[in-house]
């Protein structure tokens, strides 16, 4: 043990020092191309997350998850909560082969698995043309987000991290890159209890196809991406499946510090895809007739952010999302209000608006204090038939939150 001592002061020295400089990074001594044939840093980005609902139901949502309004509710409750779960932890490694190819790895992960349980974000393995593992899904672009506080994003965003494979190229012009990726399947349609019992979980054996394209240049980019999928569910015991797909346009513009990025998408059977809905079942529903239908989707976002000196920034989101169920068979309503359940059969269109504003300061290098105002609005129309009696009503509520913390980054 004793033989250990010199090696582990080493490390104490080594990481000590790199504290300094806020992130710890080791290169081996000999290179390629005068670039080290090593190198692996270790790196965290620290985040306070603090948040008081002023009213709205979502006291008991961490993120400004617009979805999760229950419009039937009316706990309009003060709630105060700050923790640190979005703080990330990532791991890069760098090699550069003796033909002057780099292969590059990564592993991130965050305190979001549950009362500060750790989740793997990222793993993945990237070489000149492929991209193996689990990173952010290819119909969204991973390069953009808008500069805010709170954790969830635009309703439309599409943020998916799965596993997949993913062939890039360029069309010999650097200015073009497509990208081609097998994506594991998406599968959350039959998790919503308003269309329980009649749908059950069924077992995927497709992957999700995606095609984009990236013109990229020093302003910034504009991107195209589309996504096929096949989707399999049980119906009344009934084995099935049916087609989703989807298309994407986005882009960012920053011809300075300042900044305008959005990103539209529409398309069916992709609501899986979309923050603000995912996991909640809309993929596809039971219409009548012993149809099954895909859920038509369509929404977008746009943010901008403007600098008004050298370490004050402010910036505005805006974002909403549409989907709509024709034909129902069945949708189970949870009326808290009047403490029922009421069976209808018919239309249901969701709406959904989120709006942002928010001041950020840069204390430090790498440090950025945040306060922020979060708005968002869920409206629910529903026309049809409860039995033989019609039914036509709109429940709508809106929620306002404030969020503050900081985000350090060593």
């Amino acid at each position: 043990m004793k033989q250990l001592y010199p090696y582990l002061f080493f490390l104490f020295f080594l990481i000590s020092a790199s504290a300094q400089e806020r992130f710890l990074t080791v290169t081996s001594k000999d290179s390629v191309n005068e670039a080290p044939r090593f190198k692996s840093s270790l790196g965290v980005n620290m985040k306070l997350n603090g948040y008081f609902d002023v009213f709205g139901g979502l006291q008991d949502s961490d993120t400004f998850n617009v979805g999760k309004i229950n419009v039937f509710g009316s706990d309009d409750a003060n709630s105060l909560n700050v923790d640190l779960y979005q703080t990330q932890i990532k791991w890069e490694t760098l090699v550069v082969m003796p033909n002057g190819k780099k292969i590059k790895a990564i592993v991130e992960s965050d305190f979001w698995g549950g009362d500060g349980r750790l989740r793997l974000r990222k793993a993945y393995v990237e070489t000149e043309h492929w991209q193996i593992g689990q990173n952010w899904n290819n119909f969204g672009d991973e390069d953009l987000w808008p500069n805010i506080m709170e954790w969830e994003g635009p309703p439309s965003g599409i943020w998916l991290r799965n596993p997949h494979i993913k062939y890039m190229n360029t069309f010999k012009n650097t200015d073009w890159k497509y990208e081609i990726s097998l994506e594991a399947p998406q599968d959350d349609f039959y998790a919503y209890e308003e269309l329980q019992p009649f749908i059950e979980e069924a077992r995927q054996s497709t992957p999700d196809v995606t095609f984009a394209v990236t013109y990229k240049k020093p302003w910034g980019h504009l991107r195209a991406a589309s996504l096929l999928r096949s989707i399999n569910y049980k119906l009344d015991g009934d084995e099935d499946n049916f087609i989703g797909y989807g298309l994407t346009l986005s882009g960012i513009y920053k011809p300075n510090r300042n900044s305008f990025q959005y990103q539209l998408v529409g398309g069916k059977g992709i609501s899986s895809y979309l923050t603000t809905i995912a996991g909640f079942g809309y993929d596809g529903y039971p219409a009548v007739n012993n149809e099954f239908k895909a859920t038509p989707a369509f929404g977008g976002w746009m943010a901008y952010e403007y600098f008004i000196t050298e370490k004050w920034h402010a910036n505005a989101v805006f974002g909403m999302t549409n989907f709509t169920l024709s034909d129902s068979e069945r949708y189970v309503i949870v009326d808290d209000l009047r403490d029922e359940l009421i069976d209808v059969a018919g239309d249901f269109n969701h709406k959904q608006y989120y709006g942002i504003l928010n001041m950020m300061y840069d204390a430090y290098d790498r440090m950025t204090i945040g306060l922020e105002m979060d708005y968002g609005v869920k409206s629910l129309n529903m026309n049809g038939d409860v039995g033989t009696t019609p039914f036509d009503q709109t429940q709508k509520r809106d929620a306002l939150r404030i969020s503050f913390g900081f985000m350090f980054f060593f």
